[in-house]
């Protein structure tokens, strides 16, 4: 394996920086000089650096057993008339769309139903495409793509230098922009924000950071958003199995080590936590403050990550806005004290970019009283800075029948709908055949009337990130609500 590392090139640049790194000849010598345990000992602190590099998330063994198997798979299957070279100039726009397909079959929630998507392929190939949909992950899906765009070398390949591996990034970058153009995601995969991610990563790195088993692990991470935002039902299913977790976070906290007129404080909820972050101007008498969206999650033992969402997300998300940079994941590690009691948080971003939104740090505060004070002093002007943005949402979801939801409106929910007051109940009708996600709800989710400042007024299933708008009649019977006042 440490031969496939060296011929791909796929950690390093070239053989000189290979051999450079660790202290042994690639150029004239191969793997099988060296003696067994020298062999076994390389490719172990190899595969400690790419854990390292990707905080966990991927094995170097597994990648290159992937790689074999996916390479040989194209070579035999694949090669010959599916693929393409990105580096050239002239490229068979319809071998373009066919590779396009290929990834939206992989895709697709129901395999039989998107077997026409690669009907131009023989039975024998969608055979095998059907087995790697069915039985690969992204990570086998994404190195096979990168094998028929000709962006990686094939497992046995001697193609050697990786020199160009900036316009390789370049080129790979434009290819996955075109293919979520045209793909049938939501907005918020299609405008690429983990592409955007990577290249500001690139453009505050140097290019030497960037190496061949990037591009695979972009294209796998990118692969995995793609797939969770191409249905409603997709999203809901993958938002449904996250293990949520509410450690104790009560208090203070400090983005420095001495606290001082900016700090945070988490406030928990039924779902997740409100991160507030707060500004002392002391010479305007002026407390300012935003409040971030946190949703904290265990991937595996004794792995932590935060999501945190900025105030503005929401209102752009139900607008089909732009939402780069408003939402983050990062990792977390979490530090004790002898009590049991965190002290610390450190964050790292998950996709080797830096966070837009929580510090490197968080230290807990210990002797808080000031801070009390601070939030409880009436000579204090407080500002929300983003309350424009701010908004309400009420699950008050009430009944499930065979084939519609409701929801049962409250006096906040008739004043934003323009609803004449009666005495008896009122209830949002929604009809389930909107959309197959809908089919799937249940009473314990979290669905319901999301009222936002400037009037705005959506019905929000928040798992599957569906909104609508029902401020007025004409807009609630564009998708068949009605507002009734029984429950049929």
């Amino acid at each position: 394996m440490i031969n496939v590392i060296a011929n791909t090139c796929l950690m390093f640049c070239d053989r000189k920086s290979m051999s450079d790194h660790i202290d042994y000849d690639m150029e004239t010598n191969n793997a099988s000089s060296m003696v067994p345990f020298r062999q076994k000992s390389t490719f172990c602190e190899l595969a400690n650096e790419v854990s390292n590099w990707f905080d966990g998330d991927f094995d170097l063994e597994t990648l290159l057993c992937d790689y074999k198997i996916a390479s040989d798979c194209f070579a035999s299957y694949f090669k010959r008339s599916y693929s393409i070279d990105l580096n050239s100039d002239a490229i068979a726009e319809n071998k373009r769309e066919q590779i396009f397909s290929i990834i939206n079959f992989f895709n697709s929630v129901d395999t039989e139903s998107s077997i026409s998507e690669i009907s131009f392929l023989n039975s024998e190939k969608i055979s095998i495409l059907k087995k790697i949909k069915g039985n690969k992950t992204t990570l086998f899906q994404a190195i096979f793509i990168l094998l028929m765009v000709g962006l990686i070398p094939s497992y046995t390949s001697k193609k050697g230098s990786a020199k160009q591996i900036m316009r390789d990034f370049h080129l790979l970058m434009n290819f996955l922009r075109e293919y979520a153009r045209q793909a049938n995601i939501a907005e918020q995969a299609r405008s690429s924000p983990v592409l955007i991610r990577f290249e500001t990563w690139v453009k505050e790195n140097d290019e030497d950071e960037v190496r061949r088993i990037d591009l695979i692990i972009i294209t796998k991470i990118f692969f995995d958003v793609v797939y969770g935002y191409s249905s409603a039902e997709n999203t809901f299913l993958f938002n449904k199995q996250i293990n949520y977790i509410y450690p104790d976070l009560d208090g203070f906290w400090s983005d420095n080590e001495i606290p001082g007129s900016h700090f945070w404080k988490f406030e928990k909820l039924s779902n997740g936590y409100y991160l507030y972050e707060y500004n002392l101007i002391s010479e305007n008498r002026r407390l300012e403050y935003t409040k971030h969206e946190c949703y904290i999650y265990e991937e595996k033992k004794n792995k932590i990550s935060f999501y945190v969402c900025h105030p503005t997300f929401m209102k752009k998300m139900v607008e089909n806005d732009n939402t780069e940079f408003l939402q983050e994941w990062v990792n977390c590690k979490i530090t004790e004290n002898k009590e049991c009691k965190i002290t610390r948080l450190s964050f790292h971003p998950t996709i080797r970019v830096s966070s837009p939104l929580l510090p490197k740090n968080l230290y807990h505060i210990e002797d808080d009283g000031f801070y009390i004070k601070t939030l409880q002093n009436p000579q204090l002007t407080t500002i929300n800075l983003f309350a424009e943005d701010d908004y309400t949402l009420i699950l008050n979801h009430y009944a499930i029948t065979q084939d519609y939801l409701y929801v049962i409106l409250d006096k906040t929910d008739i004043r934003m709908l323009n609803l004449p007051d009666m005495p008896s109940a009122r209830y949002l009708k929604i009809p389930k055949s909107l959309n197959s996600c809908l089919d799937m709800l249940t009473l314990h989710d979290e669905w319901g009337i999301c009222n936002f400042n400037n009037g705005d007024c959506y019905f929000v299933v928040v798992y599957s990130m569906l909104r609508f708008k029902i401020n007025t009649e004409e807009e609630r019977k564009q998708f068949g609500f009605e507002i009734v006042d029984r429950i049929e």
